[in-house]
């Protein structure tokens, strides 16, 4: 099971951290427990730095401000009532763990700042203007339930992270005198502490790490007794900072709320196994510090275990990696340069700059020069040294092609050595050949293009071309008119702009091919393509035509569906043509029939049929759809309906094809796990892991390699796929996961 990449950025952009002032409810008490009749605040606030004042489970909000009550509570959940006052024209309102709170106040400067300082800072957060704001509600969102709303938080789509067993949250309302929530009003705050049950067993996650010079890698080790986990790794100085001013037990709290869940504890081991990478903060002689809290299977906390290290040491007479870069032939839109990367060098790192914008870096400082090789080590395009710490030194050639004819450029480049140290920038500078339009019988470039193995939606064209050829061109044509000759030279520019297709040629000449996905069935296809040699001339453009396969209808339409989860987290679905279909109905919605139990599985397909067949998206085509809103929903399904046809060609309407997804469950493609009375399997409907998207460019991105020798650098670490990049700084600003 793949685990998330998350980024510095991400990180602090993320999460943020809230904490107690008043106790309330013990560690064990009974789930489901009733809240206490509402409090006045009459007590001396906590001994925090940064004291929130608040009321415990019911606030009356007043003219300008929103009452909360909270209803009931369990160890996952609470539900409250937000009541606006009679002159509240809209409200804010979000939830913020206590501990995230805190962590945002602490680190916003509100230590020893008055309660009307803290209370504008608290204001702030809700007011955020990055996105991770609180949410507005007015009559023309909750419509007649604005007077006095009900929020199931847990259920709501408004609920970021998941609510946990004896842990501390507020409830914060603003009520504002506008219907845009703008111009706010009175702010309240509600305080509650949810209920935990006795901890099963003795759940606990050791700790077994294994630094290297920049990174470090963790293996978590639970014990039997552990069935979740949460972890957290960084800078011990704002961790012990933080622990200093709210204690270990709101520290715990942090850790079960800077993720939005918490991992499975039983899986394989190399499931449990990290790599936290600190980049350029990386330093040795900084303490770092690892921690873990078990969970019982019902998210109970267990044992809290830390260990503290720190990263290696780079030896001071570390060898700088040392590499060249050697211009060696140019056109009018591509550049060969030839790279050299000593025994000491583990990568070189490139990009390719116009005179111009490399101006600024001109003469720069220190400081400006290292930024941009850190952005070069980033963001730029890598090579590796295959040869690394053996006699010799590793040659290859590199190119790029993307250039402006006649243009001035600047290549900086910097090297790695193997403890992750960078180089000085250093540069290499060429011009590009001016462009020949109109003189093709002048150009040393060849090229032809056939079209083969036509199917339904594609087409495959065949390359051949010889080593004069530098770059070539090629798309198909939606407008006749341009390949009429009086519109040449508009053709030609059409085939030079970003909506074509501009390919490097291979060195040497050569055969490939590529498959056009995604066209129209029973269509002619016209393709114009064109070479350009190592001169910058241009070729005479070429056409070649094929025709898509045709429709054909049949009586037996069959469908393929294939479920997965996209990279961004959404319930996607491949709809796949199997035979005699002539077009597909085909959506996703939330289930809302399935889950209540009150509808049977004949019933319910029945009813999303014709609901699929009246509402749903039509096309001739194989398709993919994603629904974009998976976080917020309980259950989805996807539905499709194929259309074929009879002998005399009258439509013939196939069976309904649906799959599932369930935010506990995951994909679901066997119906009778949802439904007593459904048939135990449907046939071609899966789930399946997204295929990889191959790309032509050849040239590998800095960060891909930069990841590598972190994870190399780590004994097991190839292993895992879980890296997490930290910065050497504090826990997280934001109080929320948004």
């Amino acid at each position: 099971m793949k685990k998330k990449l998350v980024s510095l950025l991400l990180l602090l952009g993320l999460f943020l951290v809230i904490s107690p002032m008043m106790i309330s409810c013990s560690d064990k008490d009974e789930q489901g427990v009733d809240p206490a009749p509402p409090e006045e605040p009459d007590t001396p606030l906590p001994p925090v730095p940064t004291p929130i004042k608040w009321v415990e489970n019911e606030v009356d909000g007043g003219e300008r401000g929103v009452g909360i009550k909270v209803t009931s509570r369990t160890a996952n959940n609470f539900v409250f009532e937000c009541t606006p006052g009679d002159k509240v024209q809209s409200y804010r309102l979000d939830v913020y763990p206590l501990c995230r709170m805190y962590n945002y106040l602490f680190e916003s400067g509100g230590v020893g700042a008055s309660e009307e300082e803290i209370e504008d800072l608290i204001l702030e957060a809700l007011y955020n203007s990055e996105g991770a704001g609180a949410y507005t509600f007015s009559r023309s969102t909750l419509g007649d339930s604005y007077p006095n709303a009900e929020f199931d938080w847990a259920n709501s789509k408004y609920s970021q992270s998941e609510i946990v067993p004896g842990a501390e949250y507020l409830i914060i309302t603003v009520g504002c005198n506008d219907e845009g929530g703008q111009n706010p009003a009175d702010m309240k705050i509600c305080h509650l502490k949810t209920p935990s049950g006795d901890v099963v067993g003795h759940p606990r996650v050791d700790i077994d790490v294994d630094p290297s010079y920049q990174a470090v890698g963790i293996q978590y080790l639970p014990n039997e007794d552990c069935k979740y986990f949460y972890q957290f790794c960084g800078d011990a100085e704002p961790i012990d900072a933080f622990i200093e001013a709210y204690g270990k037990d709101m520290y715990i709290d942090f850790m079960r709320h800077w993720t939005q869940t918490a991992g499975d504890a039983q899986v394989p081991e190399e499931e449990m196994y990290y790599v936290v990478d600190f980049g350029y903060t990386a330093d040795a002689t900084r303490k770092i510090t690892a921690t873990t809290i078990g969970l019982d299977a019902n998210k109970n906390k267990g044992d809290y275990v830390r260990q503290d290290f720190q990263l290696k040491q780079i030896p001071d007479n570390a060898p700088e990696a040392e590499c060249a870069m050697t211009i060696t032939k140019t056109g009018a839109s591509i550049v060969n340069m030839d790279v050299t990367l000593e025994k000491t060098c583990y990568a070189m790192f490139y990009r390719i700059f116009s005179e111009s914008d490399y101006a600024p870096y001109e003469n720069a400082d220190e400081a400006t020069m290292t930024a941009l090789a850190q952005a070069l080590d980033q963001e730029g395009w890598g090579i590796k040294n295959l040869n690394i710490g053996q006699e010799g030194s590793y040659t290859k050639s590199e190119f790029q092609y993307d250039l402006a004819p006649n243009g001035s450029y600047v290549v900086a480049y910097i090297g790695r050595n193997e403890y992750g140290e960078l180089s000085k920038v250093k540069t290499s500078r060429f011009s590009t050949q001016e462009r020949v339009t109109d003189n093709p019988g002048a150009s040393k470039a060849t090229i032809d293009i056939t079209i083969s193995d036509p199917g339904r939606t594609s087409l495959k064209l065949n390359y051949k071309y010889n080593q004069e050829a530098a770059v070539f061109y090629h798309q198909y044509i939606m407008t006749p008119d341009l390949l009429e000759e009086a519109n040449k030279a508009e053709l030609i520019q059409y085939l030079l702009s970003e909506d074509s297709n501009t390919w490097p040629a291979n060195a040497n000449g050569g055969v490939e091919d590529y498959t056009f996905t995604g066209l129209d069935p029973a269509t002619e296809y016209i393709f114009a393509y064109m070479a350009e040699d190592w001169d910058g001339v241009l070729t005479d453009v070429k056409i070649v035509k094929a025709s898509t396969e045709a429709i054909i209808a049949g009586p037996d339409p069959t469908m393929q569906l294939s479920a997965y989860m996209s990279e961004l987290g959404n319930f996607t679905v491949q709809f796949s043509m199997v035979k005699d279909v002539a077009k597909i109905f085909h959506m996703i919605v939330e289930d809302e029939y399935s889950a209540s139990g009150d509808y049977s599985y004949e019933d319910c397909m029945k009813v999303w049929k014709e609901k699929c067949l009246e509402s749903g998206l039509t096309t001739v085509n194989s398709t993919i759809q994603s629904y974009d809103k998976t976080s917020e929903a309980k259950r989805l399904v996807a539905l499709c309906v194929p259309i074929g046809a009879d002998a005399d060609g009258n439509e013939v309407i196939g069976d309904l094809y649906a799959v599932f997804w369930d935010k506990d469950k995951g994909i679901v493609t066997d119906p009778s796990v949802l439904f007593p009375d459904a048939p135990k399997s449907q046939k071609r409907i899966m789930g399946m892991t997204k295929s990889q998207v191959v790309k032509k460019d050849s040239r590998i991105p800095a960060n891909l390699i930069v990841n590598e020798q972190v994870e190399k650098n780590v004994p097991g670490a190839m292993k895992s796929e879980s890296t997490i990049y930290l910065d050497l700084k504090r826990l997280g600003k934001h109080p929320h996961a948004k």
